[in-house]
């Protein structure tokens, strides 16, 4: 019963990744024909390691996965929250709003955010100089420090309603009883949920941040669609990057060393966060 599924994934999942991992060792420029191809052993990687780009590329993604991450479960938390505070037939619309950038593709959500961005016909930088907070309407996607801004923001608007259903799910198994139990003791909204709701709320914590952790070191859709990289190379992720490597200059060989050195980094993460996780829960045997 399993195998059909279990041949769906070698072959959609397993298979490519092997086939870019034996393109890391070849030297494929203009072709992916690695069987005819000069074999490079390392030199990829060794091109790619002394690559400033890359090095560049690599701390920003890390520093984006820092920020967004932080962003998307604070502001997931907050939102997961308001649901459980709000009287019960305010409480689906929240959540339908919640949802909402949820049920956006990625793409759609990229040209939205390209779009309210435009410095000339976008509505937040025109708000921007209705307010007084700038003269002039400010480049988002042109200059540097604001597109990388622009991109953590774009992100950061789906990324947190996905936080906010792993919390909300969370949420719901916390016994209310407790709750009531410590509120008529006198403890207040902040010692109630530092010392009850949080702790039984950790191992929802850290699936949810396994999962946006992954999510944003392998980040394309948005960061493609809003500012292609630019301006230069200046929003360019790992993931990205590949893919410029890849199709843009048909650097078959090197593009496929920036999706493996992802991929490993990927990995990482998940079996360093699989691991906490599994201290907090209890497995059936």
């Amino acid at each position: 019963m399993v195998l059909p599924a279990l041949l769906a994934l070698v072959v959609f999942n397993y298979y490519p990744i092997i086939q870019t991992f034996i393109y890391t060792f070849f030297d494929l420029d203009l072709t992916t024909d690695w069987l005819n191809a000069p074999f490079s052993g390392l030199d990829n990687y060794r091109a790619v390691m002394g690559s400033g780009q890359f090095w560049y590329t690599f701390l920003f993604t890390i520093g984006f996965t820092v920020a967004v991450v932080a962003l998307d479960l604070g502001l997931g938390m907050g939102l997961a929250l308001a649901t459980f505070h709000v009287p019960q037939r305010v409480r689906g619309i929240l959540r339908a709003i919640i949802i909402i950038p949820w049920a956006i593709p990625k793409v759609i959500q990229a040209s939205m955010w390209r779009w309210m961005l435009n410095a000339d016909v976008g509505p937040i930088a025109d708000l921007v100089v209705r307010a007084g907070l700038a003269e002039q309407p400010p480049l988002f996607l042109v200059n540097q420090f604001l597109a990388m801004g622009s991109v953590a923001l774009a992100y950061t608007w789906k990324g947190a309603s996905i936080a906010a259903f792993f919390f909300m799910g969370g949420l719901a198994l916390v016994p209310r009883e407790i709750l009531e139990s410590a509120k008529v003791d006198g403890a207040g909204p902040l010692r109630r949920f530092f010392a009850i709701t949080l702790p039984i709320l950790m191992p929802t914590v850290y699936v949810a941040l396994l999962y946006r952790t992954q999510d944003a070191l392998r980040v394309f859709d948005v960061v493609y669609g809003l500012t292609g990289g630019g301006p230069g190379t200046s929003t360019d992720t790992l993931s990205s990057f590949a893919y410029t490597e890849y199709f843009r200059y048909a650097q078959f060989g090197q593009g496929s060393t920036y999706a493996v050195v992802t991929f490993a980094l990927v990995a990482i993460i998940g079996v360093f966060y699989i691991g906490r996780i599994r201290r907090n829960l209890n497995f059936r045997e």
